[in-house]
């Protein structure tokens, strides 16, 4: 199980596996000794992350591309800490109260808004204002969007 969660998305951390599986730290140190070899990383706080052996890893200078996520995308949801790609200013907007996760865009890797289909059209609705660039990128995979909606 934790093999496939770090082949979907790794690197991570136990507390990440934690918030995930709902599994305890002990349990999942046991499995992980069970699934050398892993790969091993430090994160910015000096957090210990896994990640199974051959995965693809960009070089950090890569751009992330525009991204529209569906409701309840694991990518909101597989990581104990959110702000890798939801700003902590907008998780009570993306996860509400209730538990419902939003509809979002990422730019950058990072949720920049939250998006809607309406009469076939998708409607954005960034948080902040978009560069022109940004607004490019996101309005040609809005179309592609929309083309996939009504195929």
């Amino acid at each position: 199980m934790f093999r496939r969660y770090l082949a979907a998305f790794g690197p991570a951390s136990r507390r990440d596996m934690v918030a995930w599986s709902m599994m305890h730290v002990p349990e999942i140190s046991r499995s992980l000794d069970h699934l050398e070899p892993l790969l091993r990383f430090r994160d910015e706080q000096g957090h210990e992350l896994f990640d199974v052996s051959g995965a693809p890893l960009p070089d950090p200078e890569t751009p992330a591309p525009v991204r529209f996520l569906p409701k309840w995308d694991n990518v909101l949801l597989a990581f104990a800490v959110r702000t890798r790609v939801l700003p902590e200013k907008y998780r009570k907007t993306v996860i509400r109260m209730n538990g419902d996760v939003a509809q979002t865009f990422l730019i950058d890797g990072f949720v920049a808004g939250m998006w809607s289909v309406e009469k076939g059209r998708v409607v954005l609705a960034p948080f902040e204002k978009l560069s022109r660039s940004s607004r490019g990128d996101l309005e040609q995979e809005a179309a592609q969007l929309e083309a996939f909606i009504s195929g």
